[in-house]
């Protein structure tokens, strides 16, 4: 490895503590650039394909026998400007909630529904989040990305390049980590603005399981179709009691999988795998993970998440 790497490097570092699930073991290698250039000068002098990268730490499942990729963490990468009045150009690492904030008192509006999101704008891009009427591919103009297949160049991609679906992009599909986003947002009275914002909060907390409580990573599967919702077929099918391990289903919301304590990667996948098989055998639907697994996998939970993901 080159010795000149800023970037703050750690050997065998837990990864439990640094995702929302409380679940992880460790990673060979972990580093925590501080600028977009240290990320670029980490790819380029590992000149490596096998790289994991972590955000807030949301949305994802590591594994708990660790991640032998080197992990790169993005959290200290969460700076800001406004080129023009309603536009905003940000790191990936800033939190969505943060962002939603800092957009309030400019009084811009177009991603209030961020606020309610607990992961990072990079995550909230790559998979195009969206709630109630507001979508990251209404307001997004363009980003810039590094290629983590092979190319070290960062380059900028417009919006109709991203080609933005439902929980899906082409980030997404090809290994791009988004480094930043530029937002085209309108000017909007401050209070309605909060208004909207107080609304996205207030339904979370009555609806989804309380991180603070019940660490989770949010939904487990994507909704598969319009109309149809994972969590209301799995509510049907009485998934509010099902566990596995420590790995439980949320009774305040079925799509969610909560950590009561100790949980394994192994018991939230054999959970979701109880989920996943008994929706298609009732319903039809082959339901798609809205979560992602990291890391290095059992025999076991690699044969159980080949049925549900994207390849």
């Amino acid at each position: 490895m080159n010795t000149r790497l800023k970037a703050k490097k750690l050997e065998n570092y837990p990864l439990k503590e640094h995702t929302t699930l409380k679940i992880g073991g460790n990673a060979f290698e972990a580093y925590i650039p501080d600028s977009v250039k240290e990320v670029y000068e980490i790819k380029n002098s590992l000149a490596c394909e096998n790289l994991t990268i972590i955000g807030q730490g949301s949305n994802i499942l590591v594994s708990s026998q660790g991640v032998q990729e080197r992990v790169i963490f993005t959290r200290n990468l969460k700076n800001y400007e406004f080129p023009e009045q309603t536009i905003v150009k940000a790191e990936c690492g800033l939190k969505s909630s943060n962002l939603a904030k800092i957009l309030l008192e400019k009084n811009l509006s177009g991603l209030e529904f961020l606020v309610g999101i607990p992961g990072s704008l990079g995550g909230a891009v790559t998979m195009n989040s969206s709630a109630h009427g507001q979508a990251i591919e209404d307001t997004i103009e363009s980003v810039e990305v590094l290629d983590l297949s092979n190319n070290n160049e960062i380059f900028t991609l417009n919006k109709s390049d991203l080609k933005l679906g439902y929980r899906d992009s082409f980030v997404e599909k090809n290994r791009h980590l988004v480094l930043t986003a530029t937002f085209k947002l309108k000017k909007d009275d401050q209070s309605k603005i909060a208004e909207r914002m107080d609304f996205h909060v207030n339904y979370r907390k009555q609806r989804h399981p309380a991180l603070s409580i019940h660490p989770n990573a949010g939904s487990t599967f994507r909704n598969p179709c319009p109309g149809v919702f994972a969590g209301k077929l799995l509510e049907e099918l009485g998934a509010g009691n099902w566990k596995k391990g420590k790995a439980a289903v949320s009774d305040k919301h079925c799509n969610f999988i909560i950590n009561t304590g100790n949980a394994t990667s192994l018991d939230v996948s054999r959970l979701m795998h109880k989920m996943h098989k008994s929706v298609k055998d009732v319903y039809g639907y082959d339901l798609i993970a809205e979560i992602r697994y990291l890391g290095e996998p059992t025999r076991e939970e690699k044969e159980i998440w080949q049925n549900f993901t994207v390849h």
